[in-house]
Order: structure tokens, then sequence, then C-alpha cells
């Protein structure tokens, strides 16, 4: 018999990508997606008649639903993705980020306590906790100092130190990865990125029906261009994650980045390479909505650690994710 997986958040953008990666590459697995009553599918509506896949409702608020779901998958790993994870939402809903992100984690590990077997937890983390680094801090490491700028960050500081502290005083099996900006199909329009590829994808669709000798200008809206960021593509991002059963160290913490950096407004501009409408009909506009009141702008990974010990390489850089973003919202608009 395979493995046994139980993956919260599985129907978000991260969680379903885990999924169709398990699928393809683990053929005895068995995987358990523990979701909100209330959560939304499509992600994974094309593997729900797959024999393969279990739903368990539940919330990671109510620790009796992660116990029961728990004892119901027994699992042998267990990929944590669930939050609330939008830096900017946090600004407006830190408490709610706080019980999302910390308050549930806890609740996940405290149900493995009390459970009968000890899983294998991939916990899953974020770059935003290292904050904005000085610049003889770049490349950002494992040992770069935390400076959490946002309720977001914060809340991923005490997930951090949650599933540290139950690796420690009970030894339930944990690793800890530090993803660093990632993209792909299924990111939800609120991210950067996927916002401008939503834009772009709409005004495709106005230029595709303009009138005959019509020159349209169209916008895009958007917050800090000048942040840096370093981008990894979904597919490699997932990949990572599976490297980290076998090949991990247990009670590590591991940063993972992709290979290319840019500003956002540099990714930005690719879209618009990408993008079925001319240069020169776009106009870039900066909506003080978007501008985050604190913001984490210089994002350089370090991911030589989690290389040396899994030999994980990523494969695809920030065109590739451009031009799944765009195929993406113009499969759906």
């Amino acid at each position: 018999m395979g493995r046994k997986y139980f993956i919260t958040g599985i129907t978000g953008f991260v969680g379903s990508h885990m999924l169709d990666y398990l699928l393809e590459h683990d053929p005895e697995a068995h995987i358990y997606g523990f979701t909100r009553w209330r959560s939304d599918q499509t992600n994974i509506s094309h593997a729900l008649d797959n024999p393969k896949l279990t739903l368990i409702n539940g919330d990671l608020s109510d620790i009796g639903s992660v116990k029961r779901a728990l004892d119901i998958s027994n699992p042998d790993v267990i990929y944590h993705f669930a939050a609330q994870s939008l830096p900017e939402t946090s600004f407006y809903t830190p408490v709610h980020t706080i019980e999302s992100n910390t308050i549930g984690t806890t609740n996940l590990f405290e149900a493995i306590r009390l459970c009968d077997n000890n899983p294998l937890v991939v916990s899953i983390s974020t770059s935003e906790v290292y904050g904005n680094p000085t610049e003889d801090e770049v490349p950002i490491t494992e040992l770069n100092p935390i400076r959490a700028a946002n309720p977001y960050s914060i809340s991923k500081v005490g997930h951090d130190l949650m599933t540290q502290y139950y690796n420690k005083a009970y030894g339930i099996k944990t690793i800890i990865t530090r993803m660093f900006s990632h993209e792909g199909s299924r990111r939800g329009k609120k991210f950067a990125l996927s916002s401008f590829a939503h834009q772009i994808v709409k005004a495709e669709k106005r230029y595709r029906w303009r009138e005959e000798g019509e020159t349209p200008s169209y916008e895009v809206r958007v917050g800090n261009l000048d942040s840096v960021r370093t981008y990894n593509h979904i597919s490699d991002a997932v990949e990572a994650y599976w490297l980290c059963i076998d090949k991990a160290v247990v009670g590590e913490i591991y940063n993972i980045g992709g290979d290319e950096t840019c500003t956002v407004g540099e990714a930005l501009e690719r879209l618009f390479y990408f993008s079925n409408i001319p240069r020169d009909l776009w106009k870039i506009t900066v909506d003080p909505a978007l501008v985050r009141p604190t913001d984490i702008t210089l994002q350089i990974p370090s991911s030589d650690k989690f290389r040396k010990q899994t030999g994980w390489k990523p494969t695809k850089g920030v065109d590739d994710i451009c031009i799944d973003l765009l195929n993406y919202w113009r499969d759906i608009l």
C-alpha cells in the first residue's frame, strides 16, 4: 500500500497543484484533502471523481474536526498549506489572520499530538517572515533576522515557532519551508501578477471587439512596482515540496526560491509583451488602495541549503509564469 497524504488547503492555489503532482508522481498514493464545507472546489474539480482522493470536511479552528480527520486518514505525510495568505488582507483582518495561521497551525499540531501515529509534517511558511533585509543581508539565508512587517508575516512567525515547539517538545516530525514568490495558473487575482494578467485579458477582449479605426487605450491598476522579487513557477514549487519527504532533514528550516530576480514592474512588462495588445496602448495607474501600509521590497533568496540537501533546481522562469497566468485567465474569461 502506498503513502497516505493529508493536505490542508487542498482547494487553494498551491494545495491543488500539490494534489496534481502527487496523483502524477505517486501512483500508489491516497490523498486526503481537509476542506471547509464552504470551500470553492473549482481548483480540484478535475480530480473529484478520482478514487485516490478523499475529501474530509472540517476547519482548523475546530480541533475536534481536525482530530476526526486525522483519525480517518491516518496519514504518513501532512502538507500544511491552509492559511490566510494575503498580506494585503491581513492589514484589515489581523485577528482573523492570526487565528487562521497561528492558532489554526497550533490546532493541527495539537491534534497530531493526540493521535497514535507520527506523520511527517511539511509546514508551509513564507519568505515574508524576513521582512526587509539590509543590503549586506542579501541573498537571504535561513540565518537572516526575522523582521515580520505585516500581520500576515507575523502570523507566519507564530506558525514557525509553534511548528518548532511541537517538534522539540513532542518529537513530531516537521520540516519548515519558507517559499519565496511563486506564481502560476490558479493564482487568485488578489496577488499582483495574477491581478495584472486578469486585467490584461479583460482588456484583450475589448481590444478584439474594438471598432475599425479606433485607437483606444487600456489601463492596468497597480501597487508598488519597484519591489524586487525572485519568482518561482508553481510546478517547481510543488516539486520542491515533494522532495522534502525523502530528502530534507526533519527539524530543519529551508528557504526555497527561483533563479530569476526582477522588479514587479519588470514582470508586468513581460505580461505586456505576451499580451495581444501593442505596448503603446497600455497605461499604468498606481492605485493607492493597492499600496501596502508597510511593504517588503527586497526578496532575493539563497536556496543553497535546500538545493544541496535535495538536488532541487527550478526549471521555469518569469516568462513561463506570465504565459501560464495569461492563458489561465483567457480560459476563464
